[in-house]
């Protein structure tokens, strides 16, 4: 029978290659780059009349830090993982990005 203290080392010793874990479905990902900031309300109310929490995003700092409208190409749509499919069924294939651009770094 092992003794407290080998139990212990056992607990406490770090598994030198542990198993790789699932993404979160509480991370945020990117489900969108629309085409200014009137067509990304549109999809944020879309989603939000379906139960589905979205953040739009500028990455223009400028206008961003400003407080002003971006250009067209600065804004981003954001949803939690676990509601990623059916914001991409919403929103729709033209919109919406294909499975292997998601870009993850919110």
């Amino acid at each position: 029978m092992p003794s407290l203290s080998q139990l212990l080392r056992r607990l406490l010793q770090r598994d030198p290659d542990p198993p790789r874990r699932l993404p979160s479905p509480d991370k945020l990902v990117l489900v969108a780059r629309p085409r200014g900031e009137a067509e990304a309300q549109l999809f944020r109310d879309m989603l939000e009349q379906e139960g589905i929490r979205s953040m739009i995003r500028n990455r223009d700092a400028v206008s961003a830090r400003a407080g002003g409208v971006g250009p067209p190409w600065a804004y981003e749509l954001w949803v939690l993982r676990r509601d990623l499919a059916r914001s991409r069924e919403l929103i729709g294939p033209d919109v919406s990005l294909p499975a292997d651009a998601e870009d993850d770094s919110a």
